[in-house]
């Protein structure tokens, strides 16, 4: 698997999910967040696309504990939100990237180029 996509809404996990699959990509979904360990663990992905603000989860704690630990720390991160102060939280936790939601197929795209470029 090249990118894990985990969001607690369904619709936007599958969303992404069939826009990279129909550009190549081999992508998995995480619709449950506390499961996100598990899948690592089994298929190590070369990138996480997942929202910031998830119900009883959190994409930065999700961020955090990938980039600190020493197995998992070469993975890139896309954090994705609405939230107004999301992308200034995304520059002081590590991520690689932010997609602002909504976002445009042709950026999500993009983005997800240029981080699987430098993996």
């Amino acid at each position: 698997m090249e990118i894990l996509v985990v969001d607690d809404n369904r619709d936007i996990c599958m969303l992404i999910e069939n826009i990279l699959i129909s550009e190549g990509y081999n992508v998995q979904s995480c619709c449950n967040p506390q499961d996100f360990n598990t899948i690592i663990e089994k298929s190590k992905p070369k990138l996480i696309i997942t929202d910031m603000l998830m119900s009883g989860f959190d994409g930065r704690t999700l961020t955090k504990d990938i980039k600190q630990n020493p197995q998992t720390q070469d993975i890139k991160i896309m954090l994705m939100s609405a939230h107004p102060d999301a992308s200034k939280i995304s520059e002081t936790i590590g991520v690689d990237d932010f997609l602002t939601k909504p976002f445009e197929i042709d950026d999500l795209v993009h983005k997800v180029q240029e981080l699987l470029k430098t993996t």
